[in-house]
């Protein structure tokens, strides 16, 4: 009965899925099981899975996989499906997510009432938004937010385009940080609908073998990204002194791991490290997994 009204809701047809995923085939399946065949969705593979991509779309006729000759990072890819379709909203999903169609539906109903926004999020269980919240609209059920986890975004294609995409410069972390600014900048609020809860893993998108790579990846592009963005809107001294914290814990743990002989995580810290000093210098987001770790 559901399927049927969700069929029948015209919205649908406006609404493109993308989904970037990277290492997480067990997670993209499960995700795209509970997506209604009547929604188009396009997955971005990063990590080249020519098998996963025959699979899919051998079973959805609603999805389209793309491999990238390279992996680019999550902004690139995300960039690279948005111009890959022609309907009018946008929403992007981690692997890593529960939600449902009716959920789904609820969001993109809200979308085409409220007309100007720069993104609408759902509320994540168990998040704490007491510093976030910049107003609330309690009939509308809508909280303006200063950010909000980027795990579910829905979006206008229009409107993308006109803050210029995401930043491709950003491998990883603070792509969301740094659209959402770019949004506010241009008095497009981003939104929380109270309405809808889901819940998010975090961080568990990643085939568990490649679990050692990723934190390294992971400590690596987040000290870039912080500082890129801080640089960015704020200027250089703002993102040195919004990263200095991260420079004494990274140089004060390396110490210590050494101390203690747990050369295991001095490379986390080490990869902290590195991702500072290539953004101070401007060096560009260069650090990925190498090919023999990924097979």
């Amino acid at each position: 009965m559901y399927k049927h009204k969700l069929m029948k809701n015209k919205l649908i047809k406006d609404l493109c899925i993308i989904i970037v995923s990277f290492k997480s085939k067990t997670k993209t399946l499960k995700l795209i099981k509970k997506i209604d065949k009547a929604i188009e969705v396009i997955i971005v593979e990063n990590s080249q899975d020519k098998n996963l991509k025959l699979l899919i779309e051998r079973e959805y006729k609603n999805i389209k996989v793309l491999i990238p000759a390279h992996n680019n990072g999550f902004s690139w890819a995300l960039n690279l499906a948005v111009k890959k379709t022609n309907k009018k909203y946008i929403m992007y999903l981690d692997t890593d997510i529960n939600v449902t169609n009716s959920q789904i539906v609820q969001l993109l109903n809200k979308a085409n009432e409220i007309k100007n926004f720069g993104a609408i999020t759902p509320k994540l269980h168990k998040q704490d938004y007491k510093d976030l919240i910049i107003h609330n609209n309690k009939t509308q059920g809508l909280t303006e937010v200063s950010f909000n986890t980027g795990c579910l975004m829905l979006m206008k294609k229009s409107i993308m385009k006109k803050v210029n995409y995401f930043d491709s410069n950003i491998f990883l972390y603070f792509e969301e940080t740094d659209y959402y600014q770019k949004c506010m900048d241009n008095n497009l609020p981003i939104f929380m609908y109270d309405k809808v809860t889901i819940k998010h893993e975090g961080a568990s998108s990643i085939e568990k073998n490649l679990i050692h790579e990723y934190k390294k990846i992971r400590n690596w592009h987040f000290c870039w990204s912080k500082f890129y963005y801080f640089k960015k809107h704020h200027g250089y001294l703002k993102g040195l002194s919004k990263t200095f914290p991260n420079l004494c814990r990274s140089i004060k743990n390396i110490i210590y791991r050494f101390l203690t002989l747990d050369f295991k995580y001095i490379a986390y810290h080490y990869a902290e490290l590195e991702g500072l000093f290539c953004s101070y210098l401007n060096l560009k987001a260069f650090y990925r997994i190498s090919k023999n770790k990924l097979f």
